[in-house]
């Protein structure tokens, strides 16, 4: 059913997003940690959440493994989704092990509601994920179309054991597909600001300068937009992700140069 499949995997969308690395055209160690650890940051804690919401089909419990449950007896009802003690192979190619705990106050669609997602010793290919994401339904703004924000709090610590934080405060706006049983055709826009360190301990911002757009129906999901980027240090640079066609492709300025980038899954 759509609204069970989208009451978990629009999670977090928000941040939307899967942002790449850049090609290594500058030589300064802090100015490519930064971006590199946002792109990490931010598709991580994607991949995450399209998994919460694969295991919250039907077919997600009917899974033999990872052991997924669901305490209603509680306020706010709970799904604890547990991948075990040693690495287990997802179905989207990422390895998985710990626990990660889902709860809620209300439906998806009602107004208020809030939806919590924590980590219980949870390491996603060999990366140790803690923190957690908030999101409220905020209800419908003057087009009708539902309003969501998120909040991410997140910390990241590498195989290399080098630790990276992410914060990011978004509003998503539900633009297409409310009406239809697929969440294929569902499509929001994003905009907010987040901010982190780096591997190395300097602090990075970023801005949505044009709302992003997402497209649940395309691989790589961010389809138009710009977002600024401004490492500790280091002048601004902006990200674009184009126009409106699902081709994995965006661009990267900065002083001045555009370069072309290649998005991950």
């Amino acid at each position: 059913m759509k609204t069970k499949g989208r009451f978990f995997a629009l999670l977090l969308l928000l941040m939307g997003t899967s942002l790449l690395s850049c090609k290594k055209e500058s030589q300064e160690e802090n100015e490519m940690a930064s971006s590199e650890d946002m792109a990490l940051s931010e598709s991580t804690f994607d991949q995450i959440f399209k998994e919460i919401d694969g295991n919250a089909t039907e077919v997600g419990l009917k899974k033999a493994y990872p052991i997924i449950s669901i305490d209603s007896s509680i306020s706010p009802k709970t799904m604890t989704i547990d991948y075990g003690s040693t690495n287990f192979l997802c179905n989207d190619g990422n390895y998985r092990r710990g626990k990660i705990v889902v709860s809620w106050t209300g439906r998806y669609r009602e107004v208020n509601t809030v939806i919590s997602t924590t980590f219980d010793n949870f390491y996603q290919n060999d990366n140790k994920i803690e923190g957690s994401k908030t999101l409220t339904n905020t209800g419908r703004n003057a087009s009708n179309q539902l309003t969501f924000n998120i909040v991410v709090d997140g910390k990241i610590t590498n195989t290399a054991n080098e630790v990276i934080t992410w914060k990011s405060n978004r509003t998503r706006t539900w633009t297409n597909g409310e009406l239809t049983k697929t969440w294929l055709d569902d499509k929001y826009t994003i905009s907010g600001e987040a901010n982190g360190i780096n591997r190395n301990g300097f602090t990075f911002s970023t801005k949505i300068t044009s709302p992003l757009n997402i497209d649940l129906g395309c691989q790589w999901r961010i389809v138009a937009g710009t977002i600024e980027l401004t490492p500790e240090g280091k002048p601004t640079r902006t990200i674009d992700y184009g126009n409106g066609a699902c081709d994995r492709l965006a661009t990267v300025t900065v002083r001045g140069r555009t370069y072309t980038i290649t998005l991950r899954n």
